[in-house]
């Protein structure tokens, strides 16, 4: 009987390979398909299949085998009745296959992030299919691996495969590889020492267990250190066990759109974030232009290390602004010995503290923001440890990647939510209401404070109590009471400390920075300084530049420990933003003006100044346009973080407390290192 149903006649002797006596009746014999098929997976019944489909076109001319089933356009040339060869047939498939396979988006997309996604058939193998084939029909298309035998280890005492694991986790590169008799001397020394019972398992089977054991691991230490970084840490739990010791952070696109309120144009904002591994706490929370550049990224760093509090009077509620060092953030309470857990959700009224921690250790992707200069320099300078994930694994990252997830129910509560992809955007979004950045970004942080953190977590749970869900405010409080808090002593200027350094020389006319002079009375006591005060190569001073605000320098006074504003001295001629990328364009176009090197000082900046506001009044004569409107938010959000920090600095009684005085003039100085970064030691004995 065919495929199709027909009865065919064979003659006795065609069979003459083919039977067998059963029952005293000649019978024909062919080995059974159906009990192996059923035990192969789904992708090696996949792979049988598709490679049947390319032996049958070849063949007979039909993926399907038979003129009955043609499909459409099916026979393709060269197959069926052309006269071409088998080979010339094979080699055509080939060709066809390489086509197919450099059209899959899926497998390109894999080959992109670095997958291994396979190689098309080659003629070869498509004529070695063809071949088993006709010997033994579809069983011979099956893949070899996938009938391979699999080991067993259920019958080794489970004792002794645990520390076997365990010792095997061990070689990770680091540690030179041993042979499997002298692995099973460690785990039979292990068994002894820890006083285990376990039944000893066959020799020969444990041999086949090790052997398997150290293959999975390695064979060479290089393999094993590749195989211990391909390990999905997405899939285990960090080690966090106590606020602080672990930071992640990621940027991640708005689902909602907001309005300038200048231009009324309509665009897309990113949101950085950082939460504590141990607690779900979000610790700080900032919305920036896309995309979040090394200077975003360290003043998120500076919203972690500063508490923030929010004050709820009545329907009125305030940003997240500064406080002291919170004492507690919501204790339970406890009643007969047993703690409550269960969140107080009929009252939000009061001061509600976003806590502040020193971190341990910050994890984050690949960005160039993260990976920055910048951003590198000031967790050294920190003593934070840098830990990367893996390009193109989001797993690696969580917990952030699954608060982004919760941000959703955030979006949707405000105008402009468009959706995560085009399919889901309204036609109407654009012409909302829509908030500012700003506004955003005080609506993000309501949220996380007054129902995010207020919110039981499935993925905290007190150990013994699987039935108990804790809020990420009280899984901190729970863990501080155990481990103890590790704050950060509290400076009003600590911001300048997150700020690049530049080093200048104070001229009699004030310091020079791409092109820009900048000036005040408070350098008149350092102009022309000798060389090693500062540092000991040269006579430079140390200025605390901000790239979104070009418009001034900031200057760590060494005797007072008082920070000044140095401004530029075209300050006044200009209200434009005055960010790195305006500032380089605005260079260009002065510098290409004929005559350029024969004007004044005077003239140049006055000549800045007005390309500068020419810039941003026609955006349209700017290559980037968006980088316009991207300068002005950059701007408010300095003008906004370090114009908090004078004010709080002007109102600070330890301000007067000098960091570094001159008269003291046994003391050895470091002039090597790096200047006005957090001082720890002498902040904290004030306090």
């Amino acid at each position: 009987m065919t495929a199709t149903g027909e009865a065919v006649m064979i003659r006795f002797g065609d069979l003459a390979e083919a039977r067998v006596v059963k029952d005293g009746q000649i019978a024909a014999m062919s080995a059974s398909l159906q009990p192996m098929w059923e035990a192969l997976s789904d992708q090696a019944r996949e792979a049988a299949l598709f490679r049947l489909e390319i032996v049958m076109e070849v063949v007979t001319g039909y993926r399907e085998g038979h003129a009955e089933l043609a499909r459409p356009g099916e026979p393709r040339y060269p197959f069926g009745p052309s006269g071409a060869s088998e080979a010339r047939r094979a080699e055509a498939m080939a060709d066809y296959l390489a086509s197919e396979f450099e059209l899959d988006r899926a497998r390109s997309r894999r080959r992109a992030q670095g997958h291994y996604s396979g190689d098309s058939p080659s003629s070869s193998a498509i004529r070695s299919w063809i071949r088993r084939w006709r010997e033994f029909g579809l069983i011979g298309l099956i893949d070899g691996r996938a009938l391979r035998p699999r080991q067993e280890w259920n019958q080794i005492d489970p004792t002794y495969r645990d520390v076997a694991e365990s010792m095997a986790r061990a070689f990770d590169g680091d540690r030179s590889s041993v042979n499997i008799g002298e692995l099973d001397r460690r785990i039979t020394i292990a068994l002894k020492q820890s006083g285990l019972e376990y039944k000893p398992p066959a020799k020969r089977t444990k041999s086949q267990y090790l052997s398997w054991l150290m293959h999975t691991r390695g064979s060479t230490t290089r393999t094993q250190k590749t195989q211990s970084l391909r390990k999905t840490s997405g899939y285990e739990h960090y080690p966090a066990i106590r606020p602080g010791q672990v930071i992640a952070i990621d940027a991640t696109r708005a689902d909602c759109l907001v309005r300038d309120l200048e231009t009324g144009e309509v665009f897309s904002v990113e949101v950085l974030s950082a939460i504590d591994v141990a607690t779900r706490v979000i610790l700080a929370l900032r919305v920036v232009p896309k995309s979040a550049d090394a200077v975003d990224a360290g003043l998120l760093l500076y919203d972690v290390c500063r508490p923030f509090s929010m004050l709820v009077e009545g329907t009125s509620i305030s940003d997240w602004r500064w406080c002291g060092l919170p004492d507690q953030v919501h204790l339970p309470t406890t009643i007969d010995g047993k703690t409550d857990v269960v969140p107080d959700y009929d009252t939000l009224q009061g001061e509600h503290v976003i806590p502040s921690v020193m971190p341990d250790a910050v994890r984050s992707d690949l960005g160039a923001n993260f990976k920055s200069n910048h951003f590198q320099d000031l967790l050294a300078s920190l003593g934070i440890d840098f830990l990367p994930t893996r390009g193109g694994r989001p797993t690696d990252n969580p917990h952030i990647e699954r608060f982004h997830e919760t941000l959703q129910r955030a979006w949707q509560q405000i105008p402009g939510y468009k959706g995560r992809n085009t399919g889901e955007r309204g036609a109407k979004v654009e012409t909302e209401a829509l908030l500012t950045a700003h506004e955003l970004e005080q609506h993000l942080r309501r949220f996380v404070s007054l129902d995010y953190h207020r919110t039981a977590h499935s993925g905290l749970h007190i150990p013994g109590e699987p039935n108990v869900k804790l809020t990420p405010l009280e899984m901190w409080d729970a863990l501080t009471e155990v481990t103890g808090r590790i704050d950060v002593p509290q400076r009003a200027d600590m911001v300048f400390d997150f700020l690049p350094i530049h080093w200048g020389v104070i001229r009699h006319d004030g310091v020079k920075v791409k092109g820009l002079v900048y000036d005040s009375e408070c350098l008149d006591a350092y102009r022309n300084s000798r060389k090693g005060r500062f540092r000991e190569k040269d006579a430079s001073a140390p200025f605390c530049r901000d790239p979104h605000d070009l418009s001034r320098l900031w200057f760590r006074d060494p005797i007072s420990g008082d920070v000044h504003e140095i401004p530029w001295r075209g300050a006044g001629l200009t209200d434009a933003p005055m960010t790195d990328a305006l500032v380089d364009a605005a260079w260009t176009i002065v510098r290409n003006r004929d005559g350029f090197k024969r004007i004044n000082p005077e003239h140049v900046r006055q000549l800045l100044a007005d390309e500068l506001s020419e810039l941003t009044t026609h955006a349209e004569r700017f290559s980037e346009p968006a980088r316009i409107r991207t300068a002005r938010l950059r701007r408010a959000q300095s003008r906004k973080d370090l114009g908090e920090a004078v004010d709080a600095a002007a109102r600070d009684p330890l301000r007067a407390a000098p960091l570094v005085s001159e008269a003291v003039g046994s003391a050895v100085v470091d002039f090597d290192a790096p200047w006005g970064k957090l001082d720890l030691g002498d902040v904290g004995e004030q306090l």
